[in-house]
């Protein structure tokens, strides 16, 4: 067989495109994760600055965002029907409520934290020993016959 084939033509546009989509991925920013999941700006900037600074009540997100007390509720209302934050009661002063994210976004920024390393290392964690042998031996000699 030359690789003028089609068969081989076709396993090389298949396997060209399985290597695209595990760039993508591995690598590309979580903007495109953000734009899938459907959330808008402002609730992205309400989970980013719970996220960075930690828990908040309502009106510290409303003086920080520059965004009013009613708008901020309505974000964080939506963000709690998604399971992204949650509510919790004040420690310290229990007449104060604190937004904060669930685990679900904290595992979520860890992962981006992680980099591509971080996330290869989770998906290897799932295959079994045999898979990841079958995966790192195929890359190789994949990497064997291109050079």
């Amino acid at each position: 067989m030359t690789a003028t084939e089609p068969d081989l033509r076709t396993q090389a546009q298949e396997i060209v495109a399985h290597i695209r989509v595990l760039r993508r991925d591995l690598l590309c920013a979580s903007a495109e994760d953000v734009a899938r999941s459907g959330l808008t700006g402002p609730q992205v900037s309400v989970m980013a600055h719970l996220v960075v600074n930690g828990p908040a009540t309502v009106t510290e997100l409303g003086r920080e965002l520059g965004t009013g007390h009613s708008t901020v509720s309505g974000i964080v209302d939506r963000l709690q029907a998604r399971g992204l934050v949650q509510r919790v009661q004040d420690d310290t002063d229990r007449r104060y409520t604190r937004i904060c994210v669930t685990e679900k976004v904290d595992r979520y920024v860890a992962d981006m934290e992680a980099g591509p390393f971080g996330r290869l290392a989770i998906a290897l964690g799932n295959a079994t020993g045999e898979q990841r042998r079958t995966i790192r031996d195929g890359l190789s000699l994949l990497r064997e016959l291109l050079t």
